[in-house]
């Protein structure tokens, strides 16, 4: 699961599943475990981030927020 190689809506729902499938899973793998704390997470990141400075994101930027969302703190 590389948020790298996603370049396009189709990849990124292709990741999506695959996300869902690893926290069902591999939970216990998971820092983030329910919504609130994803969520938080996810927008942790997205504000310490400096790859997230860009007016125009990309998929592999959604992605790779998305996964941060698993285990950020």
């Amino acid at each position: 699961m590389n948020p790298n190689d996603v370049s396009s809506k189709d990849e990124l729902v292709a990741f999506l599943h695959t996300l869902r499938h690893d926290l069902t899973n591999n939970a216990t793998s998971w820092e983030n475990q329910t919504l609130e704390n994803f969520l938080e997470a996810m927008a942790a990141w997205l504000n310490d981030s400096n790859d997230a400075n860009s007016k125009t994101p990309t998929w592999s930027l959604l992605a790779t927020s998305l996964l941060a969302g698993k285990a950020y703190e």
